[in-house]
């Protein structure tokens, strides 16, 4: 039976207000390592840290503050398991090359206003659907009502808007006269075919040139829906493999500014010994050209999103860690990233899609550059630090 959705008690919070005299504050240090702007990077803060150092934090009214500044910056608090005790404080900056800047968090008096989300994750009825999105790109994956027609892959839906449209556009689905969503009312639409592949990003066990893949998910979690970052865990069922039955749970984060998500997935096993061998990848699709960087660990398609040029073009790509990529290879479904798992540890990587028509891409090489950048982020990511005022 579906897991009954857990609402999330993550706080966006603006607060005006004055510090207290004597109170204490923290700083927090970020530094951006690489030669090369950062922009709309979210900033992750271990709550340990600063629960360490400032043991009266209270996740309902901590604010982060810029230095100097006196208007709170939009901050989210994060908890994974959902056992009432904040995992970390994520807010968004945008860093110029090799730039450390200070923050303050503190918990200052006076009125909380809620932040306008600019993420969304739901459980959509009828359709059963596990929808999620940011102010640029939305995706989902297919329930239990879908199971004789997919399998766990990722479908991606284009947007022309900065703003929030996922419970717009199923809910337009649903209504008399119909809004279909796979057509462009001004918004953007669903122009992208997904069936038994893995989509933009899904991942399964691998043998040879068989994928096993789960199925759809059987059970979901909401962890998040905003207002920075959108959260959701997925549990499969079970996938025989090599005598050995291996179930999968899967983490996807989406943060506001980005077209990428993070995909955190977990192989677990009563039987099974030893590394598993994975895949995940992107589907391919008519018309495109295939793009791969192994040494920065990256593949994208580039092409027509559908048979119409007015329809413009869309980019599809994934990146993981280059010392985790163990083979990159193409068939005529998939191009596909091959790496190994170790039982009950995850395997990070980041899926996602870019379209001309969103004005944030207008050519192969801006999404390659994406790409590219991306994976450099990874590998220097930024340097964070706390201490008390």
């Amino acid at each position: 039976m579906m897991m009954k959705r857990i609402t999330s008690v993550l706080l966006a919070l603006f607060v005006v207000g004055v510090v207290l005299a004597g109170e204490k504050q923290l700083v927090v240090r970020v530094s951006n390592p690489l030669n090369a702007d950062r922009p709309f990077e979210l900033v992750t803060v271990k709550w340990s840290l600063l629960a360490g150092k400032l043991p009266a934090l209270s996740a309902e009214s901590a604010a982060v503050f810029a230095e100097d500044g006196t208007k709170p910056l939009v901050s989210q608090v994060i908890d994974y398991n959902q056992d009432g005790k904040p995992d970390e404080l994520v807010f968004q900056w945008s860093f110029k090359a090799k730039e450390t800047k200070e923050f303050i968090v503190k918990q200052p008096g006076g009125e909380m206003k809620q932040a306008a989300s600019l993420t969304y994750a739901g459980f959509m009825i009828p359709r059963e659907d596990l929808a999620w999105e940011n102010d640029r790109v939305a995706f989902r994956v297919y329930g239990p009502a879908m199971a004789k027609d997919v399998d766990n892959g990722i479908d991606v839906w284009t947007k022309r808007v900065r703003y929030l449209i996922v419970k717009k556009w199923y809910e337009g689905e649903e209504k008399e006269p119909k809004m279909s969503y796979h057509e462009d009312h001004g918004e953007g639409a669903d122009y992208f075919s997904v069936g038994r592949t893995l989509g933009v990003g899904a991942s399964s066990l691998v043998k040879g040139d068989s994928l096993y893949q789960p199925g759809v998910f059987q059970r979901h979690k909401i962890v998040a829906t905003g207002p920075l970052v959108a959260i959701i865990e997925l549990v499969y069922g079970p996938v025989v493999f090599e005598g050995n039955k291996i179930s999968q749970v899967v983490r996807i984060s989406l943060g506001a500014g980005m077209n990428l998500n993070k995909i955190e997935t977990t192989f677990s096993s009563e039987s099974a010994k030893g590394k598993l061998p994975i895949a995940t990848g992107v589907v391919k699709r008519k018309g495109t050209t295939t793009l791969s960087d192994k040494n920065n660990g990256w593949i994208g398609l580039w092409g027509l999103t559908t048979d119409k040029p007015e329809v413009g073009y869309l980019g599809t790509g994934l990146v993981m860690p280059g010392s985790a990529v163990k083979q990159i290879k193409e068939d005529n479904v998939h191009i596909l990233v091959l790496t190994q798992a170790e039982l009950g540890k995850p395997v990070t990587y980041y899926s996602g899609a870019g379209w001309t028509l969103s004005n944030d891409f207008t050519t192969l090489e801006s999404w390659s550059s994406y790409l590219t950048d991306c994976a450099k982020k990874l590998a220097a990511p930024l340097a964070v630090r706390v201490s008390v005022k």
